[in-house]
């Protein structure tokens, strides 16, 4: 076989979340995995496929209460803030970036090609005129490897964060009610960690519908 099932973002978005799990779950219960000077190669093996298991489930997790709930329901998409929509009232100030709209000379363009291809206000939602964009931008393939290198960025970046949360409240009630002692500083690490990872989580997610938006702006009128 020439090709692996297994590709980049396999590796950085499933198999690094995963480890963080099981790195801390060793942490927190005492396994000493992470102690051992040599395990056996089959061990290893099993290994490799827990964390990867597991960072399926912490992606599974991550789009519900990073991307659908945190973002969705909270901070608004990026492909209505993008085109003019009203940020949150006090989350400005927190996310100033995430909130920047399109330039209007853009944004009007972008309009433009939506109506000539008769999709207006009236008929689409943010997501709808997402979706529109996504399928004619992404008929050309390089346009299509840049936007996937963003969506794999901002998976990554949204899977790691959540893994380090996890990681942050595993560790703070092991320090209170586990058995095995730990410290309450790599809590704090993780935390931060998470923290940093969620702004970067939002830095891509938004970059994806900003370059999805600004190369739709520019096709040929439909």
């Amino acid at each position: 076989m020439d090709k692996t099932p297994f590709n980049g973002y396999d590796f950085f978005a499933y198999l690094s979340s995963g480890a963080i799990l099981l790195a801390t779950a060793d942490y927190v219960m005492g396994f000493g995995l992470l102690t051992k000077e040599k395990i056996g190669w089959i061990f290893a093996v099993f290994l490799v496929i827990i964390a990867y298991v597991c960072g399926h489930i912490v992606a599974h997790f991550s789009s519900l209460f990073l991307e659908h709930l945190a973002v969705g329901r909270v901070l608004k998409r990026p492909n209505e803030l993008l085109l003019g929509a009203a940020p949150r009232r006090g989350l400005k100030w927190i996310f100033p970036n995430y909130y920047l709209a399109l330039p209007q000379t853009t944004i009007h363009r972008v309009n433009k090609q939506l109506e000539s291809r008769g999709i207006t206000k009236a008929t689409a939602t943010g997501e709808g005129k997402f979706l529109h964009a996504y399928a004619l931008v992404t008929a050309e393939k390089e346009r299509q490897k840049r936007l996937d290198a963003f969506r794999n960025q901002y998976g990554f970046a949204r899977n790691m964060c959540l893994a380090f949360g996890v990681a942050a409240i595993a560790i703070v009630t092991a320090h209170f009610v586990g058995c095995q002692p730990v410290r309450i500083r790599w809590a704090l690490i993780a935390a931060g960690i998470s923290l940093t990872l969620f702004y970067r989580y939002l830095k891509f997610f938004r970059q994806y519908s900003y370059e999805l938006f600004l190369r739709y702006a520019e096709l040929p009128p439909g």
